[in-house]
């Protein structure tokens, strides 16, 4: 069975079951996580529904839905570009994620149940194993995996369904994250404490730690994101990134 990862619906899916649209939506999201189409590229609709082989009305159903989430954006009388981010934009989605996936943890921590809490404990393993390899695509879908479980225990659809919208904007700039040379410790280290948290159900611990960790990442692409623009006012790196 073909399996790929549905971004929309934040879960691996069977390729034979997701709608049109729903794959057209997954291809133009991974090849914006790819760079394939670059922060503030313009979108072909003609090229990439002929390279996607698709019509034209299912390709702009996605694009719609695209724009929904804020992963792109349509100028008047230009056309439609992969969204960019300012700095503050970046920090402001972390300020936001980090207060609401505390709130997912909390929310989740007395309805977790012990085989919940073996299954998140895999997917840390996993996780730190990836970025111990250097594999950060099998990294980026654990990772995924991991924060996406807790509003789904929490059963808020509210919840839900807006911190998936976050993540899928935050998703554009976690690179930066992801290069910083001791993310493979830390992310071991943050392991065992939030899984201690888990097991004990200490909800307001396991809510810091989260928080916590999600502030690590935000300091980390945020001084990234300085260091990048001090290269470009100096004329020696290229921008290659502004979400």
């Amino acid at each position: 069975m073909a399996l790929q990862y549905n971004y929309k619906a934040g879960k691996l899916s069977n390729f034979k079951n997701v709608t049109l649209r729903e794959r057209i939506y997954d291809e133009v999201v991974q090849m914006i996580l790819n760079r394939e189409l670059a922060p503030g590229a313009q979108i072909d609709e003609r090229a990439l529904s002929e390279k996607l082989s698709v019509s034209r009305t299912p390709f702009r159903e996605a694009l719609g839905t695209l724009a929904n989430e804020g992963l792109i954006e349509t100028r008047p009388y230009r056309g439609t570009f992969v969204r960019e981010l300012a700095p503050k934009q970046i920090n402001d989605l972390y300020e936001v994620r980090k207060n609401l996936e505390g709130l997912a943890v909390r929310l989740a921590v007395p309805r977790l149940t012990d085989g919940q809490i073996d299954v998140i404990e895999d997917i840390l393993d996993n996780a730190v194993a990836a970025l111990r390899r250097g594999d950060m695509a099998a990294y980026a879908t654990l990772d995924q995996q991991f924060h996406e479980t807790f509003p789904r225990v929490a059963d808020n659809e509210t919840l839900s369904n807006t911190l998936g919208r976050l993540s899928r904007q935050i998703q554009l700039c976690r690179v930066f994250a992801n290069k910083e040379p001791d993310v493979a410790e830390r992310t071991a280290t943050e392991r065992t404490a939030i899984l201690n948290a888990l097991r004990a159900r200490d909800a307001d611990h396991a809510a810091f730690l989260m928080t916590q960790h999600i502030a690590g990442v935000q300091r980390s692409v945020m001084s990234m994101l300085s260091v990048q623009s001090e290269g470009v006012k100096s004329g020696s790196v290229k921008r290659i990134i502004a979400s």
